[in-house]
């Protein structure tokens, strides 16, 4: 259901560029993706999602007539752009087959079906899928042993309306026709191949995908992109309901206005690029190496949390204690308000998933405090004393992501350094 709906979403929203589409900066991006890639004359490859077929004749260039390059799309007219393109030198492109269907069901896509390849291509649509891990899997059984993967995810502040958007809908509860979220550096990317069975080759961080580097928008811009990416371009329908929608404009601005730094929203023309192999049948240590890697991958996320301006983003896979309110004169003055809450995790199963501005902040020889340094939000503390277990400041967790019990109030500490002028919860278990 999930891969039909998808197949759907993206049918009508790149239906309508078909015709535009070779226009943009997609032509270039092609380009420099394609320079990543170590291709041979007379390899065999799969594009994925390959749209107009920008990236798949730019393969069938590199494999050469003795090679052979299929293109698989699920949006018609995407597909008939490409098939024009290879009809205008079809003897030079005699070597490419297009296909139409669903790269998440490619055994029901005819030149696919028993097929296997030496490379497999996936450029900017791997975050259009549900599940990137299971779609890497999927795609993993058509690449032959030590055959290499290519693909792409976002930066988490590329296109951030589009983020905005998808947060707006998991707070409502609702099914984006994106997934983003995981995406937020080099490391979240290269965690996903590696849990889908594969040795990352490397992972690099590509600037000026669109080629416009960095802009910024007003925080008073949210009403202008709800209105262009929930009313004009939701073809999805997602807020189409008019219950939903005003809802949704609240929590749009909302999710909007958390990404402001200094006044203003920053947006970065970036993305993440891996190549991963395959690895050879029979490879037991490389399976042992990266056992653990995807043993913690399948541990369901229970919830998430993070800073104010989206610098520090984290994942617990365990259940958090109740929350302990800590008097101390050091959480007053960090905190700014009479007292800090924390709940507790255990330490391996906290993931940071965005650290590029998480600071350690040593106040004593007893324990370290870290924070985020673009916005100031205090975010962990870990006693040396036990390390085992990592205390996470409760309002820096994501409500709307608990798929556990939320934590209730449970005790107090250091009370005998508690300021006079709040009105406190029952007193139970001070210390």
């Amino acid at each position: 259901m999930a891969s039909s709906r998808q197949a759907d979403n993206a049918i009508k929203f790149y239906g309508g560029k078909s015709h535009s589409y070779d226009d943009t900066w997609h032509v270039d991006f092609t380009k420099r993706f394609i320079s990543y890639l170590d291709i041979e004359q007379g390899q065999h490859v799969l594009d994925l999602a390959c749209g107009t077929g920008l990236l798949t004749l730019l393969e069938a260039d590199a494999v050469g007539a003795a090679g052979r390059v299929v293109g698989v799309d699920v949006t018609p007219d995407m597909l008939v752009i490409a098939a024009s393109k290879k009809r205008k030198e079809s003897e030079r492109y005699a070597n490419v087959q297009l296909c139409e269907g669903d790269i998440l069901d490619l055994e029901a896509v005819e030149g696919v079906r028993g097929q296997m390849f030496d490379i497999i291509t996936v450029a900017s649509a791997l975050v259009l899928l549900p599940d990137p891990v299971a779609a890497i899997k999927h795609w993993s059984s058509y690449l032959n042993p030590g055959g290499i993967i290519a693909l792409d995810s976002t930066h988490p502040r590329n296109l951030v309306s589009g983020m905005v958007f998808e947060r707006t809908a998991r707070r409502l509860g609702l099914s984006a026709p994106y997934n983003r979220e995981w995406s937020q550096s080099e490391e979240s990317l290269k965690e996903v191949l590696e849990a889908a069975g594969f040795a990352v080759e490397k992972v690099i961080t590509v600037d000026y995908q669109a080629g416009y580097g960095k802009r910024y928008y007003e925080i008073s811009d949210w009403e202008d992109f709800f209105v262009e990416n929930v009313i004009m371009k939701d073809v999805s329908q997602t807020f189409a309901n008019r219950e939903i929608r005003p809802k949704a404009q609240q929590i749009f601005k909302e999710e909007w206005e958390k990404l402001a730094e200094g006044g203003r929203i920053e947006e970065v023309d970036v993305v993440f690029l891996g190549v991963a192999r395959k690895p050879p049948e029979g490879s037991s240590s490389f399976m042992g190496n990266k056992a653990r890697v995807a043993e913690a991958a399948k541990a369901e996320i229970l919830f998430t949390g993070g800073c104010r301006c989206g610098g520090v983003r984290y994942a617990s896979t365990a259940t958090p204690t109740d929350i302990t309110f800590c008097h101390c004169r050091a959480c007053q003055q960090l905190s700014g308000s009479a007292f800090l809450p924390f709940v507790e995790v255990p330490t391996p199963s906290l993931k940071f998933t965005s650290s590029s501005s998480l600071t350690t902040l040593k106040l004593s020889n007893k324990a370290d405090r870290t924070f985020c340094s673009g916005c100031g939000t205090p975010v962990t503390m870990v006693y040396h004393s036990d390390s085992e277990n990592t205390s996470l400041t409760r309002a820096s967790m994501d409500e709307e992501s608990f798929k556990c019990e939320k934590p209730k109030f449970e005790r107090h500490i250091f009370l005998d350094e508690r300021v006079s002028w709040p009105v406190l919860p029952e007193q139970s278990g001070e210390k």
